[in-house]
Parts: C-alpha cells; structure tokens; sequence
C-alpha cells in the first residue's frame, strides 16, 4: 500500500469512551507513524491487520500496542480499544491474554474472538464498553458506591469552573483520609484520582462538542485552547479531535 493511499482514507466507523478506556469499530483510515499514552489492542475484523512499528511490519488478526510505541496502522476494517497503562485491566485481564504490558505481542486466536464478540457484534457500542470496564475492575461491585457521584460531580464542577480541588479536600467530603481515599477511588473507578481526572476533560469536551464548536468546548473542559485540546486527543488515540467526534456522533 503506497503512502498517499493511507493517508487518503478517512475514519468510518462508531466509537465509544468512557473514563480510562474507549473503543472505535470500523474502517481506519488516515493515521501517520504515533504514539499514544493508551495501551491499544486492535484486531482485524475481515483479514489480519498491518501495522508498522520501527523497522517491523506486522500482519496478525490481533495484537496489543503498549503505550509510548510508535506505530502506523494500515486501512483496514478494525477493532480498536484504548486502556489507560494505570486502569486495572492491566492487573486483571491483561495477564490472562497472555502478552507483555510494554512490547507489542500476538493475541491468540481465542482471546480476539471474543473481543470482537464482546464489541462487533452488539447494538450499542458504548453499553459494551461499560460492560468491559466494570468486568476489569479489581473489585466492583454490582451495587455502586452513592458517595462516587459526590465526588464526580465535584470533579465536573472543577472542570466548569477551572478549579482543581486537592485529593485531601476531596477526601474530606467522605470523611476520609487522603489515603484512604485514593484506595476507595483506585476501587470505585479502575484507576487513579490523576488519571481520571484526565479522562474527564475528554469526556466533558467531546460532550460539550456535540452541541458545539470544538474551540468552545475545549475552553469550557478546561483545556487552555482548542489546540490543547487537540493535542491531548491525538496523544491519547492517535487521531485528531474532528475524526473523535465525528465517529461519536455515529449511530
């Protein structure tokens, strides 16, 4: 495949995220050589996908991106999650795939069946996501903490009003104490208070995106400008924040 070829195809496809992972099923398309600070673990849906990392091309039905490589997809009809390197997958289902957490590897032939059975072959994508991260949890429990809405709706009010409001006065809303707190949220969540947060601002700007322009959702999410926000996009899947949205917003 010849280099202009690659980066003419435009993303199609649906896509999903929620806090610490997020999901696209369909045709990739432009992607130039990048890295991300998300795992990804991409699986060819019709025929093996092609990815070139360094000098070495690869061409397998699944394979496990560590974060931080630097990679090039080739167009192809794909499965494509994103993991947060501190989400508890990687504590919990990524020993059972069987592959190293920071060079890329094979997935079994078993292993990426039943990841596109999980997300390619149900009616809502981003049900499926929430289903796959409540399963990666250390411990969750089918009856949630009420206390976790507190304190996420006091990360969103930072977010609105441009606070940061420190883990221990955070802690105090529970009654607890910082460390404790980061333990209760490490559990609650899959993954630190830091990198939720994180997360967050994403959520919050491909939300506000949906009614408008990316320049004022970034500012309203907290990022300084649209190319920070931008630019947090990319580092986190790799493609820009037009093509996010615009996969979003797929039925």
């Amino acid at each position: 495949m010849h280099q202009n070829q690659l980066l003419s195809q435009p993303w199609l496809g649906s896509a999903a995220i929620t806090a610490g992972m997020g999901v696209f099923l369909g045709a990739s398309g432009d992607n130039k050589p990048h890295r991300h600070w998300a795992h990804q673990i991409a699986i060819g849906l019709e025929e093996p996908i092609a990815l070139r990392s360094d000098k070495t091309r690869y061409f397998e039905r699944g394979l496990w991106i560590p974060a931080g490589t630097i990679h090039q997809l080739e167009t192809a009809h794909v499965l494509c999650i994103y993991i947060d390197p501190t989400h508890d997958f990687c504590k919990t289902l990524l020993p059972q795939i069987a592959v190293e957490e920071w060079s890329i590897s094979l997935l079994n032939e078993e292993i990426s069946s039943e990841y596109v059975t999980r997300f390619a072959k149900v009616k809502n994508l981003h049900a499926a996501l929430i289903s796959f991260d409540k399963q990666c949890r250390c411990q969750f429990s089918d009856t949630p903490d009420e206390r976790l809405n507190v304190i996420l709706a006091a990360l969103k009010d930072d977010i609105s009003s441009g606070n940061n409001t420190t883990q221990k006065t955070l802690s105090s809303l529970l009654h607890l104490s910082p460390s404790r707190f980061s333990h209760w949220f490490t559990e609650q969540t899959g993954m630190p208070l830091r990198s939720y947060r994180k997360w967050l601002k994403l959520l919050v700007g491909f939300e506000l995106s949906r009614r408008m322009p990316l320049t004022d959702a970034a500012l309203l999410s907290g990022f300084s400008d649209q190319a920070h926000f931008c630019r947090a996009v990319t580092q986190a899947f790799g493609v820009s924040a037009t093509t996010i949205k615009q996969l979003l917003l797929q039925k």
